[in-house]
């Protein structure tokens, strides 16, 4: 058969199944859009979706529409006593939950650190709170390493804290009001000692 011959039987094939060809290539392109292409900004929650807040907005933070009160959280410090989370001292506690085999929770602790510095005089409290099973010999060694210093460093071995307030994943953070209320929480890394943070932080101070 030659090929002009061949030709023609094709362009008979094409005409007279042209629809369901069509619809092929529709699903086939669809289905490329769903797997491979990067989803729209409208597909991301925003922030106001989930807040009533007016203040500044910090990615992945998410502002509850009324502040909760959390259960009673008893943890340790690095000697063993015990101390409740309502009863640390500060206008705001940034409660970071961590733990020394948590990649991000580790890249995350220097900005902690330099972030409790720059509001060590403004009444505001960083609190990092290990859930390492090993208790507060490993996390101490990890903190002493980088020379975190301006901390508060808490630990609890039994994992209790995070369940009592629901935590999904490491890195999360809450942010406490004076009364131990949680304003709202961060799940997943973020950059602690960046202007969001500062303006987010002063905003409340200012509350």
């Amino acid at each position: 058969m030659s090929s002009q011959a061949s030709l023609s039987q094709f362009a008979r094939f094409v005409r007279r199944h042209a629809a369901v060809l069509g619809l092929v290539v529709v699903v086939t392109g669809a289905v490329a859009v769903s797997l491979y292409s990067k989803p729209s900004d409208e597909s991301k929650p925003l922030q106001a979706k989930n807040s009533t807040a007016a203040g500044p907005q910090l990615d992945k933070f998410v502002t509850h529409k009324g502040r909760k009160t959390l259960p009673a959280l008893i943890v340790q410090r690095a000697d063993g006593t015990q101390v409740k989370i309502s009863d640390i001292e500060g206008s705001l506690v940034l409660v970071n939950f961590w733990a020394t085999w948590c990649a991000p929770c580790r890249k995350e602790m220097p900005q902690l650190d330099a972030l409790a510095a720059r509001y060590q005089d403004k009444n505001v409290t960083i609190v990092t709170l290990s859930v390492d099973r090993s208790g507060a010999s490993k996390g101490e060694k990890f903190l002493d390493d980088l020379a975190v210093k301006h901390v508060t460093r808490l630990y609890d071995p039994s994992y209790k804290s995070a369940r009592a307030v629901a935590l999904i994943g490491l890195p999360t953070t809450l942010l406490l009001d004076e009364n131990g209320m949680e304003i709202g929480r961060l799940a997943g890394e973020a950059d602690w000692d960046a202007p969001e943070v500062h303006a987010l932080l002063d905003y409340y101070l200012n509350d």
